[in-house]
């Protein structure tokens, strides 16, 4: 059975429209800069919220503070972020996505046993 002509070209016109909606669409914008960062303890054993600064460069993340704090990791061309943040014997394993100014994902520490979430803001 052929396909009606309106229904091709209905199928056109909006297989066009997508194409240059993707063609037209600006490339993600750099991660770069400082950014800040709320935690939320939401499991297990934390009980304790932190506030802190990070700083991106070329995607690598820093931590920009004035504890001895070693971050690791970065946030790739798409957005995907993953990092870990570690303080004497802690170690703590951040993932998430960063879109334009802000970012949010989910965090995890195997010691003490806890997870939560975080939220992150470009100053």
């Amino acid at each position: 059975m052929p396909v009606p002509r309106s229904f091709r070209t209905r199928f056109s016109l909006i297989a066009t429209g997508l194409l240059l909606a993707c063609l037209t669409t600006p490339a993600a914008a750099s991660p770069d800069g400082t950014w800040s960062v709320k935690t939320s303890a939401e499991t297990g054993a934390c009980q304790t919220n932190f506030d802190f600064k990070v700083a991106v460069k070329n995607g690598k993340v820093t931590y920009a503070g004035y504890w001895p704090v070693k971050a690791s990791g970065g946030i790739n061309k798409v957005g995907v972020v993953r990092m870990v943040l570690a303080h004497g014997g802690h170690k703590v394993t951040a993932t998430g996505l960063a879109r334009g100014d802000e970012a949010s994902g989910d965090w995890t520490s195997p010691h003490p046993s806890c997870a939560g979430s975080w939220m992150a803001r470009r100053v």
